[in-house]
C-alpha cells in the first residue's frame, strides 16, 4: 500500500508542477523568440473581444484573458489571431498596442505574437522549460518504480536483479 501511495503522490507532483510551471510561464507576454533568427518584427495590434478563463486552465492558476486581436505588420499584412495569457486585456480595447511578430516555417506560416520584452526573459522561460521536462521525467520514472514495486514486490525485483547480474 505504501508503494501505491508513493505512486499517487508522485502523480500529484506531476500535476502540481505542471500547473505551477504553466502559471509562471503565463506571466511572460513576449513572442518566445530566444535567438535573432528569425528576427522579431515590429507590429501593432487592435484588441477585439476578450474572454476570461480560470481559475484553473491551460494558462495555469488564476484568471487570464484570451483576446482576439487584429495585428498590422510592418509589411502591410493584417492578421486576425487570439493571444492568451493576458498579453492584452479588455482595458486595451480601442487602443493601438505595440506588438512583435516572429514567424517560423516555410512561407512564414507559423507566426507568434506578443509584446516587446527583453530577450533574457525568453531565455529564462526556455531554461524553465528544460527544468520542467527533467522534473516530469524524474517523477514519471519514480511513478514507474513505485508501481512495479507495488505490483511485483520488492523481493521479486531483488531476485530478478541478482539473477541478471550473475550472468
Amino acid at each position: 500500500m505504501a508503494d501505491l501511495a508513493t505512486a499517487l503522490a508522485l502523480v500529484a507532483g506531476i500535476v502540481l508542477s505542471t500547473v505551477v510551471f504553466d502559471t509562471v510561464a503565463s506571466f511572460y507576454p513576449g513572442t518566445g523568440a530566444v535567438k535573432s533568427t528569425p528576427p522579431e518584427q515590429p507590429a501593432e495590434a487592435l484588441v477585439g473581444d476578450c474572454q476570461r478563463v480560470g481559475p484553473v486552465s491551460g494558462d495555469g492558476l488564476g484568471y487570464w484573458w484570451h483576446c482576439g486581436v487584429t495585428v498590422r505588420t510592418r509589411d502591410g499584412r493584417e492578421v486576425e489571431t487570439v493571444v492568451e495569457h493576458s498579453v492584452v486585456t479588455p482595458r486595451d480595447r480601442g487602443k493601438a498596442v505595440e506588438f512583435r511578430e516572429v514567424c517560423y516555417g516555410k512561407d512564414n506560416s507559423d507566426c507568434r505574437y506578443g509584446r516587446p520584452v527583453a530577450r533574457v526573459w525568453a531565455l529564462a522561460l526556455s531554461m524553465m522549460g528544460i527544468v520542467r521536462i527533467g522534473l516530469l521525467l524524474l517523477l514519471a520514472v519514480g511513478v514507474s518504480f513505485a508501481l512495479v514495486r507495488a505490483v511485483v514486490g520488492v523481493p521479486a525485483v531483488i531476485a530478478w536483479y541478482n539473477r541478471r547480474n550473475k550472468r
